[in-house]
């Protein structure tokens, strides 16, 4: 399968992994316990792949530094990541999430502009005035400025704990890729390397379960939540594998456009899914459009 059509899978099982978490959020006050379902999900379901596959040895084939940047990224992503991105969704809503952690890929830049000495073209320059444009529209109708509580219609208005939460999501999803294509260079495949990075979250994540009162809250969660979760969590590991394995069998130019196609695919399944719990306004939609534009034009 080309890596083209890997990544657009991954970008639509983003999209629903997004959705799901969406539903899940609304039934819960700490939305980050979801993000331990979800995390959880992923490499039981990877080491049964690996073994399916006959990949199991690839997982042994790392140098430690592709180890330590393969843990790292799984950290900063699936922990990190993740659970400013469940508070955003709570309070956002996943339409205007998509849009203000779409802009991760400035982050990544920027990164290697500073770290790797790249060079900004004038595509780069144009895609990336796109990407802050979009997240910017979405003020244009909020005529009192930023909103502390969401609206008695139950659709979700811009906060300021949302907003900030989207932003720390989108630093993290920015850093992470260049993590992953370092240590995907590093030796093994990219099933090997996607189990890596969702076991170190794993064991970072149940080191916290120590406390009493979080572990007790996660094996207390609402059936329906819980099942919300882990389809977000099987979806999103789909995602993570399609675009890992997109990662390393393409240039990063062509997956990583195609991937940036997730807030389109979520649009339309907020429709048929979400329509009652999300925005759908005029500036949210073109929001959308325009972060999608500007990516493309990133890779480009």
């Amino acid at each position: 399968m080309s890596g083209s059509l890997l990544a657009l899978f991954s970008a639509f099982c983003f999209a629903a992994s997004m959705i799901c978490t969406r539903r899940g959020v609304l039934r819960i006050k700490d939305p980050t316990l979801g993000g331990y379902i979800s995390v959880f999900v992923a490499p039981p379901l990877f080491l049964l792949t690996a073994i399916a596959f006959s990949d199991l040895h690839s997982i042994a084939t790392f140098t430690w530094q592709g180890y330590a940047l393969l843990a790292l990224a799984g950290i900063i992503h699936f922990v990190l990541g993740r659970s400013s991105n469940y508070w955003s969704l709570q309070y956002l809503g996943a339409n205007m999430t998509a849009i203000v952690v779409a802009m991760s890929p400035i982050y990544t830049i920027l990164m290697g502009i500073f770290i790797l000495g790249e060079q900004m073209t004038g595509n780069t320059a144009l895609g990336c005035a796109l990407i802050m444009i979009g997240p910017a529209v979405l003020f244009w109708p909020e005529q009192a400025g930023i909103h502390k509580t969401p609206d008695h219609s139950g659709i979700p208005r811009l906060s300021r704990k949302g907003l900030m939460a989207a932003l720390l999501s989108g630093v993290c999803y920015g850093i992470s890729p260049l993590f992953i294509k370092l240590g995907l260079l590093q030796g093994g495949s990219a099933l090997a390397g996607t189990f890596i990075s969702y076991a170190s979250a794993t064991v970072v994540l149940g080191a916290t379960m120590i406390n009493r009162t979080r572990r007790e809250a996660i094996m207390n969660m609402e059936r329906l939540a819980l099942t919300w979760f882990a389809l977000s969590g099987f979806f999103v590991a789909l995602a993570q594998l399609f675009r890992y394995i997109a990662l390393k069998s393409s240039p990063i130019s062509i997956a990583g456009p195609l991937t940036a196609t997730t807030p389109v695919f979520l649009l339309l399944l907020s429709f048929i899914v979400n329509r009652n719990v999300e925005s759908f306004r005029f500036t949210v939609i073109l929001g959308a459009i325009l972060v999608v534009i500007g990516t493309v034009m990133v890779y480009r």
